[in-house]
């Protein structure tokens, strides 16, 4: 794994990265520690300007030099640890948030325009330099088709379900985000039904900003679901 992506870090600050990693470890990682996680530069599912629902980080290095001369090197295996960051959040929003997550990939279940998507387990996630964790925004990350391995070989073509920009047949970028202006204007997608996972709650209608067909499509669940109830 020959990303060129790496951060200085003072010792204090990766030594408590990997205190918070071991506590919050939910199952084995194989004893690896912060420092056993290559950082990888990544769009994070925030501040996409059309989100979707699942949602995915987008790993973005090592970009067109990849692409040209792709390398079993850079191709990103099953059980590959990784630590996905996004730093442009901070950048563009003159804020704190520079969304980390420490991961693990399991296995490829869909191959979009451009990119392979992967389960992964996480076994850190925090949106501040210092450790914070929070609840995991997504278990998906979306890696372009130049660095998915073999065992994403048997998966079909399928739509740009997460409004990544397909530039060629093989080959898109990362979604619009909020503060981006350009030529990929595009309607919001519905959310996706080929992904479900059973520990998320359904997503609601936001009442102030949703168009007024969604907010009539959700009254209308409302009141079928009371009916059933009552029948």
């Amino acid at each position: 794994m020959s990303f060129n992506s790496y951060t200085w870090r003072s010792t204090e600050v990766e030594q408590l990265w990997d205190r918070v990693l071991q506590t919050n470890l939910t199952e084995d990682n194989g004893g690896l520690h912060a420092s056993d996680y290559p950082i990888v530069q990544a769009v994070s599912p925030f501040y996409i300007k059309f989100p979707t629902c699942p949602c995915a980080w987008f790993i973005v290095e090592p970009g067109h030099i990849g692409r040209a001369y792709p390398s079993d090197v850079t191709k990103l295996k099953s059980g590959a640890a990784l630590r996905l960051k996004d730093r442009t959040i901070s950048i563009n929003m003159l804020t704190e948030e520079r969304p980390t997550q420490y991961i693990r990939l399991t296995k490829p279940i869909r191959r979009d325009q451009g990119y392979v998507i992967y389960e992964f387990t996480s076994d850190l996630f925090s949106r501040f330099p210092t450790p914070q964790p929070e609840k995991l925004p997504t278990n998906l990350v979306a890696i372009p088709e130049f660095h998915a391995d073999d065992k994403a070989a048997h998966l079909i073509t399928q739509g740009a379900t997460f409004h990544q920009r397909v530039l060629e047949k093989d080959y898109a970028i990362a979604p619009l985000r909020t503060w981006d202006r350009g030529p990929f204007s595009t309607a919001p997608l519905k959310n996706m039904t080929w992904y479900n996972r059973e520990d998320e709650q359904e997503e609601r209608v936001d009442w102030f900003t949703s168009s007024e067909d969604d907010i009539r499509e959700e009254v209308a669940r409302i009141l079928r679901e009371k009916e059933t109830k009552s029948g």
